[in-house]
């Protein structure tokens, strides 16, 4: 059947759950006061809290408009937990199914606390998510975390997830300290590549030194503590700067893994870069390339094109990107997986329709498919003809 022919399918491959209190209770009794805390703010609704400290990002009064209020489970007590809640998020954009990611969650591996913390807390999570999801597998697709501090650690809780049908394995998009070109993590792509199970590196999610691109161990003490002082300082202000930074940080996987032979070495390792947006796919592809060529004096040498691991291996998220759209006569449409970010300030649930109308104008019925829902299920599993047939459900949920 044609592609204009079918009914439309929507997956959102990036979305969250938020982590209630309860959780808190299922990580060991010494770490209760490291667990960021959901706390109520007259005027703005849920936010959260990490060691006392309301994280309130900006200055001055708040004004929030009706669509911000809905956002970030500003008025959902349950943080998206309630199934019923979320099929009537998802219905007002014709979503039919999600990869869902943790919220605070992203934050494991990152900050000063200690690894058996992570640990516990990516344990505690996995565990849970587990449950809350277990009534429809078919419609939501699970992400794992991962610490990473102790890689025997991780891959016994990689190994278990994996056993528990979770749909991708999630880690930091960097570790100043672990970057992925060490040997340390074979078992790890081994293991995902033997079980069909992508990794995924949710941008938001990597260890940085301040709001700057830096290399961490060219830094004198001296400097290297300043760093981490106005750090410190910057905690509670978010910048513009931080926003697309934080982004861009998606280029760091593509980058190691391939420069590395991870991708070489592990021909059916999938991975998925996730709420970066795309803008900046191509130019990073064709980088790849030229440098591949004119420093092949020093850059080790790869069989393939740089760019060619990706396009055989790799995906990058996208919700409202002009450039991503304008740029697929070089990537390809194949690697491109739409997502709304759900239900994140800067996403665009729930108005998404605007995009999606876009995507499909541009791309035509058969690639806007492959966005908006094709590529997903290949990458996690979704099985387009159980949601096309029960398409109706979520609209009368």
């Amino acid at each position: 059947m044609a592609a204009d022919a079918l009914p439309e399918i929507l997956i959102t491959s990036d979305s969250h759950v938020g982590e209630p209190e309860a959780l808190r209770q299922r990580i060991p009794e010494k770490f209760h006061h490291l667990f960021p805390r959901v706390i109520s703010v007259p005027g703005y609704g849920q936010w959260f809290e990490i060691g006392g400290e309301a994280r309130l990002f900006g200055e001055g009064e708040i004004e929030l408009d009706a669509t911000m209020r809905e956002k970030e489970f500003r008025q959902d007590p349950s943080l998206g937990t309630d199934l019923a809640v979320r099929y009537r998020d998802m219905a007002r954009e014709g979503v039919d199914a999600q990869v869902v990611f943790p919220n605070f969650g992203l934050f494991v591996n990152n900050g000063e606390d200690p690894a058996e913390f992570h640990e516990a807390w990516a344990h505690a999570y996995n565990d849970f998510v587990h449950e809350v999801f277990a009534p429809d597998r078919e419609r939501f697709k699970l992400a794992a975390i991962l610490a990473l501090d102790d890689m025997s650690v991780a891959l016994a809780e990689a190994e278990r997830c994996v056993k528990r049908g979770f749909d991708t394995l999630f880690l930091p998009c960097s570790l100043p300290w672990q970057p992925y070109f060490l040997d340390v993590y074979e078992p790890l792509w081994s293991l995902a590549e033997e079980a069909g199970t992508p990794l995924n590196f949710h941008v938001f999610s990597a260890v940085k030194v301040g709001n700057q691109f830096a290399v961490p161990g060219e830094l004198s003490q001296e400097r290297y503590e300043k760093t981490r002082k106005l750090q410190v300082e910057e905690s509670n202000v978010e910048r513009l700067s931080y926003m697309v930074m934080a982004a861009a940080s998606g280029m760091s996987p593509i980058l190691e893994l391939t420069a590395a032979g991870v991708l070489e070495r592990h021909p059916g390792l999938r991975f998925v870069v996730t709420e970066s947006d795309a803008g900046w796919l191509a130019w990073v592809l064709q980088f790849m390339d030229q440098m591949q060529d004119r420093r092949r004096l020093f850059v080790d040498r790869l069989p393939l094109r740089a760019s060619d691991y990706f396009r055989r291996q790799g995906a990058v998220t996208m919700t409202d990107d002009p450039v991503a759209l304008n740029n697929v006569s070089f990537t390809g449409v194949d690697c491109l997986l739409w997502g709304n970010d759900f239900p994140h300030d800067e996403g665009t649930w729930p108005h998404s329709r605007r995009c999606i109308e876009e995507i499909k104008r541009q791309l035509g019925p058969a690639d806007s498919r492959k966005v908006l829902c094709e590529n997903a299920a290949r990458f996690y599993g979704f099985d387009l003809e159980y949601l096309e047939e029960h398409k109706s459900q979520i609209a009368q949920a």
